[in-house]
């Protein structure tokens, strides 16, 4: 007993050593001595985990909930249920023709501002989507995909900034393919590097677009010191610089067939979503997934019995950064704004956290992982307003749970490190992560 949880205490102990400076000291600053002093504050420390006690709930339950599986066997009967099976195979082939109705028909049910969260979650989901191609299917670990996403918006910006009614669905193919070639042109000096210095150098190319983008402005540059090519160059590529770009409201999504903007925006996002999922599952159920798994099972052996690696690669690279960009695309026509704030490190790394919690090479995975990261976040924010506008609930619900609530999106982060931690001990493969990848992953 004592050996195996051993390796518990040891952590809790580590973490409480961590966090003992930060949690149970605070500094206090002398100003008559113009020093600043250590003192002991225990309610701190306290609040802190007050403000987490939901958190330590509902992992209790769901530790509660597994233990209670283990003894009674739920998921193993379930499983060799033949109704349940049968579901399941039918769920498997006919899942989009039954849940696209109904979600295409619960734009006439949700709020404008409801509307405008799934939209966003849409959008999450196919940026999740398109990584999963070259970090799940392929193996090749990417973390800066939020620069082909920041290449499709700020191509639908700059041309609509150009051209007169330049539409998003004339933006949308466009970016398909210069996304895809963008992707191409990046993974050709890729070729030969694999895990940390594949990260690094497209980690780079999405800091160097993000840098490109906050630099290519007119307000700072003298005008009359320049010939009239780089007067119109500048003018042609203009980005605003960290103010962004506000996009024309032709540009944008508009009312259409009786449906307002907000509506228009989410049935869009919705249908290239079904779009993006079909392509992807019959690539992945195809000649072309069988050799994106090889490749990331052992690429030498892959190559040795005849996989074109180099092709594979490259298309997996590009099909991913065209999916990004497209998002692109759906992001600036959705909220008519585009800045550099799109291509920071830590959106390429939020949707990588949401491949990872979804199952890595699994596309219903990452599309699972983009609604709980994104959506469960949002909700902690909204729920004090919720419980103070019911009355039932206000009543029902005591106040120090609606103070904790509130400070949840606070420390949103330390639960997503959290929770990677657990995934990673627990269930490498992910929430929906086949055996085989979690074979692979514990034989490493």
């Amino acid at each position: 007993m004592t050996s195996r949880w051993r390796a518990y205490l040891l952590g809790i102990l580590g973490i409480a050593a961590l966090t003992f400076p930060f949690l149970w000291l605070q500094l206090v600053p002398d100003f008559n001595r113009d020093t600043i002093g250590v003192a002991w504050a225990p309610l701190h420390g306290l609040q802190f985990f007050i403000d987490l006690s939901p958190v330590f709930a509902i992992a209790f339950l769901i530790w509660l909930g597994v233990q209670l599986n283990r003894r009674m066997g739920w998921s193993t009967a379930l499983a060799a249920n033949p109704t349940w099976q049968s579901a399941a195979r039918r769920w498997t082939h006919y899942w989009a023709w039954g849940t696209m109705p109904i979600v295409l028909s619960c734009v006439f049910f949700f709020s404008a501002s409801s509307l405008s969260l799934f939209t966003t979650v849409g959008i999450y989901m196919l940026l999740a989507l398109g990584l999963n191609i070259t970090v799940g299917m392929t193996g090749l670990l990417v973390l800066g995909y939020a620069g082909f996403y920041g290449f499709g918006a700020y191509f639908f910006a700059l041309a609509q900034q150009n051209l007169p009614y330049f539409p998003w669905w004339m933006a949308a193919p466009l970016a398909f393919f210069l996304g895809g070639g963008a992707g191409y042109l990046l993974g050709l000096p890729c070729l030969r590097l694999r895990g940390d210095y594949l990260a690094i150098v497209t980690l780079g190319f999405a800091e160097a677009f993000r840098e490109l983008m906050r630099n290519l402005s007119n307000d700072d540059t003298d005008s009359s010191t320049r010939s009239p090519f780089l007067q119109e160059l500048a003018h042609i590529f203009d980005t605003g610089g960290d103010k962004g770009i506000i996009l024309s409201d032709h540009s944008t999504f508009g009312r259409m067939a009786g449906l307002t903007g907000g509506q228009v925006s989410y049935v869009i996002t919705a249908l290239v979503l079904f779009l993006a999922v079909f392509l992807v599952q019959r690539l992945y159920h195809s000649p072309v997934g069988r050799a994106w798994m090889a490749i990331r099972e052992n690429e030498v052996a892959a190559a040795a019995v005849g996989v074109p690696v180099v092709q594979m690669k490259l298309l997996a690279f590009s099909l991913s950064a065209a999916i990004a960009a497209v998002a692109g695309v759906l992001y600036g026509a959705k909220d008519g704004f585009v800045s550099p704030d799109i291509c920071a490190f830590q959106q390429s790394i939020m949707v990588l956290a949401m491949v990872i919690l979804g199952g890595l090479g699994n596309s219903y995975g990452a599309l699972l992982g983009a609604a709980l990261l994104y959506l469960v976040p949002e909700y902690l924010k909204l729920m004090p307003s919720i419980i103070g506008g019911n009355p039932v609930l206000s009543a029902i619900v005591p106040g120090f749970v609606r103070d904790s609530l509130q400070h949840l999106s606070d420390y949103r982060l330390l639960l997503f490190g959290g929770v990677m931690v657990l995934m990673m001990l627990y269930r490498p493969q992910g929430l929906l992560g086949s055996r085989r990848r979690k074979t692979e992953m514990l034989h490493k």
